[in-house]
């Protein structure tokens, strides 16, 4: 694997890696994620020198078994990531929307080896290597705070997730979950933040049960609909 990198002015850099020709930016990271929200000016410089930035195509894969450890920060854009069956088929683990992370397990000594990330539409990211990262812990006590902290949200969606699949009528999933995004973003209409084929994945049914599940939510008179963008009536 050959691999160069320059930077011009602190700015710009071409890192050629694989074969294939990326990007590369340093970027002031820290300023747009809540994780470093809470660190002085000074801290949040200093992190700035160790993040770089990356700018992914819908599609492109930013992890993938046998990379190296890195925390990932969603700049912009949505990633997802999941891991494949024995038959190959993908299951869908997490989607990472901006201000959230991905890679922390890697970091924090339990990767999951069969993993994969991918953007889920044109991305921004910031990652931090494992070895910084992990001297910027022992240096900056508030920033372990903060990532207990996001960690433990990450946590508790996961155990969402696992809420919506115990329940054994895809219906009610779909309307569970249609409900937990009105209350989180406190408005009667509501944006899907990822594909249809993502969301039925991520609800343990199919794109084709869950267009039939909202016709029905349509014709019932409990939303209106167009799009992705849903209305609560």
């Amino acid at each position: 694997m050959r691999k160069t990198k320059t930077t011009i002015n602190g700015g710009l850099a071409s890192v050629q890696e694989e074969d294939v020709l990326v990007t590369t930016i340093l970027h002031h990271c820290t300023r747009l994620v809540p994780l470093f929200k809470a660190l002085s000016t000074t801290a949040k410089d200093e992190i700035d020198t160790l993040t770089q930035e990356r700018q992914l195509a819908k599609g492109e894969q930013i992890a993938r078994p046998g990379d190296s450890e890195r925390l990932i920060v969603v700049a912009k854009g949505l990633l997802k990531t999941y891991q494949l069956t024995a038959a190959g088929n993908e299951q869908l683990l997490t989607i990472t929307a901006p201000g959230q992370y991905v890679g922390e397990q890697a970091l924090l000594g339990a990767p999951n080896p069969a993993a994969y990330t991918e953007a889920l539409a044109a991305s921004t990211v910031c990652f931090i290597e494992r070895t910084d990262f992990t001297q910027l812990l022992l240096t900056h006590p508030d920033l372990s705070v903060s990532l207990l902290t996001a960690t433990a949200k990450k946590i508790q969606q996961a155990e969402q997730q696992s809420g919506y699949l115990a329940d054994e009528s895809v219906p009610q999933r779909i309307r569970q979950y249609l409900h937990d995004l009105q209350i989180e973003s406190g408005r009667d209409v509501i944006t899907i933040p990822f594909a249809w084929k993502e969301l039925a994945n991520y609800l343990g049914t199919t794109p084709e049960t869950m267009s039939r599940q909202l016709k029905i939510m349509v014709q019932n008179g409990e939303i209106s609909r167009q799009g992705k963008t849903i209305h609560f009536l």
